[in-house]
């Protein structure tokens, strides 16, 4: 009888250690698909780093590995070519992936402009085509659409809408036609050279709108002119609707913005 109970015990035993093996392996398969993806970040700042914790917190259980572009600068595609999947969040961190991803990869790109996303897109069209790669974002800046529905909110007799456009940002003109046709809204708007000085064109934009539309282009706007937008506001007496918490702190009305914590959430949607 003992024998038959030590017989049963041993068989149990060794049952239970398959278990644990096989446990193991499965374990070990999902962490090496796990790995198939990349947490790209462009830079080690607070804001990127919220919309990475974000992302893993409330994303896939799974293992995703975390990295930035200044690590991997030697022998790039090889570090990239593990990934199926890189989540890059961030302009730096996207060109990275456009420029160093492997053949028949997903690039998830996050927390990045449109139109510098559609900048990327471009320049790097050729290798995308090339390497099969897939490509899809999650913009920072919010649909116009939604935008101008926050102006007449803000001013409900707004029938003239004012705003300036760059070398990057006049790509957007027809959207915005379009959404204020369907809004009832005119436009006064010019078109900025890299040449002008946006002051003295924008003062006169200024004076004869209802309201303010600020629009980002980085290649004719920076913080001087953000000062005195501010104040050409203030004097004419026009609301500045903006795209940032500090222009809302510096005296904009009010802005049209994603948080961190948002993009975060809507890029793990996706995973």
């Amino acid at each position: 009888m003992q024998t038959a109970t030590l017989e049963v015990v041993i068989k149990a035993s060794a049952y239970r250690l398959a278990i644990c093996i096989l446990v193991g392996l499965l374990l070990v398969c999902t962490n090496l698909k796990a790995a198939e993806s990349l947490l790209l970040l462009s830079g080690d700042s607070p804001t990127y780093e919220s919309v990475a914790s974000t992302i893993i917190s409330q994303g896939p259980a799974i293992h995703i590995d975390t990295s930035y572009p200044s690590h991997l600068t030697k022998n790039s595609e090889q570090h990239l070519s593990s990934y199926k999947i890189i989540i890059s969040v961030g302009s730096k961190a996207t060109e990275f992936a456009m420029q160093y991803g492997r053949k028949n990869s997903t690039i998830l790109s996050t927390f990045i402009p449109r139109l510098q996303f559609q900048r990327l897109s471009e320049k790097y069209s050729n290798r995308i085509a090339e390497k099969h790669i897939s490509t899809t974002a999650v913009f920072l800046d919010q649909p116009m659409q939604r935008q101008l529905r926050l102006a007449s909110l803000i001013k409900p007799n707004l029938k003239k809408l004012g705003f300036t456009l760059g070398p990057n940002s006049e790509k957007m003109l027809p959207e915005l036609k379009k959404s204020a046709e369907d809004m009832g809204f005119s436009l006064n708007y010019q078109t900025l050279a890299l040449s002008d000085n946006p002051i003295q064109r924008i003062q006169p934009i200024m004076d004869d709108s209802d309201l303010f539309l600020v629009i980002p282009d980085p290649s004719t706007f920076n913080k001087t002119t953000a000062k005195w937008l501010l104040y050409m506001s203030l004097r004419s007496k026009v609301p500045l609707l903006a795209f940032s918490h500090n222009y809302v702190k510096a005296g904009a009305v009010a802005a049209c913005i994603t948080t961190p914590e948002d993009i975060g959430r809507y890029t793990a949607e996706q995973l």
